[in-house]
């Protein structure tokens, strides 16, 4: 073992799991997009805890995530809006500099 691990570390080790949780990808949400200018397909990941702002009314009737996206290829940045409802439903989704894709466009297998 390294010297200086902590007793958490050193578990996490031996287990073999990087400081990955069961429900680490239970939050996220995971959209594709395509770029106009070098047709890039980026992968966006979404953590509904953080990125998302409530919408309110009467309670909480919906989130709204607000996102800019940049590839590796070019500097085209791409903004994207989508709104769900409280039951975190896509209502509407936008996007200037880009369209949304799907994970087939993107070559990317499949993440459990």
């Amino acid at each position: 073992m390294i010297r200086g691990m902590g007793f958490f570390q050193r578990l996490r080790a031996l287990s073999g799991r990087r400081g990955a949780t069961p429900d680490a990808d239970a939050n996220a949400l995971i959209f594709y997009v395509r770029c106009d200018r070098c047709a890039e397909v980026v992968r966006v990941r979404v953590d509904r805890r953080w990125d998302l702002l409530q919408e309110l009314g009467d309670g909480v009737t919906g989130y709204s995530l607000h996102k800019d996206v940049l590839g590796t290829r070019c500097n085209q940045l791409m903004r994207m809006v989508v709104l769900f409802d409280r039951n975190y439903v896509i209502t509407h989704r936008e996007i200037e500099g880009g369209r949304f894709a799907t994970q087939a466009e993107s070559g990317a297998a499949p993440r459990p």
